[in-house]
């Protein structure tokens, strides 16, 4: 046994043993076994919050909308072959808001100073004018409130072994600072 630990009392020893333990068991389990589950299933990764979207198509063409930081980019494609449609004029209703979409790059194009900001279902009606081709599409924005993150509530598991090793450091500290105390106390009948 190292010498530093015949220093510390015995029961201050089991007890940043069993502390260490106690906070480190759950975040070795992993994810899914703190509550008793036990899956073979493969843990879901995200990369954060999905980004408002909608999609629609019609026989002419299929649209897909991401909204992002109040911007709403559109990608345009010929339903049949999935090729982008350039240089088609792209117009946006949604209740009394009205743009023509910019051509950024073959088949995208966007929409600045969205008033979808705000938490709410918007529904969104296109009509689309490539060539003789003409045609409407509808669909619904959902722009859902901010999540909240549920990762937030728990501790990491770097977070736990810190709190556990800060615990385990604190505990031996205690039991140095007694045992000095002790030590430097008179003996009865010395």
């Amino acid at each position: 046994m190292n010498p530093f630990f015949r220093t510390v009392p015995g029961f201050v020893r089991r007890l940043a043993l069993a502390l260490a333990v106690g906070l480190a068991a759950p975040a070795l389990a992993g994810p899914g076994h703190e509550g008793g589950h036990d899956h073979d299933e493969a843990p879901i990764v995200t990369s954060g919050a999905a980004l408002p979207r909608f999609e629609a198509h019609s026989d002419l063409f299929e649209v897909v909308g991401t909204l992002r930081g109040g911007e709403l980019a559109l990608t345009l494609d010929d339903y049949a072959t999935n090729a982008p449609v350039a240089g088609a004029r792209v117009e946006l209703e949604s209740g009394s808001y009205r743009s023509v979409g910019e051509p950024v790059e073959a088949g995208s194009y966007r929409f600045g100073d969205t008033p979808f900001a705000a938490p709410g279902t918007y529904p969104v009606m296109l009509t689309v004018s490539a060539g003789d081709d003409v045609d409407l599409l509808a669909a619904d924005l959902v722009v859902a409130a901010p999540a909240v993150d549920a990762a937030t509530g728990s501790a990491s598991l770097r977070e736990r072994l810190l709190w556990g090793a800060g615990g385990v450091l604190a505990l031996v500290t205690l039991g140095l600072g007694v045992r000095a105390r002790l030590q430097r106390r008179p003996r009865p009948g010395a």
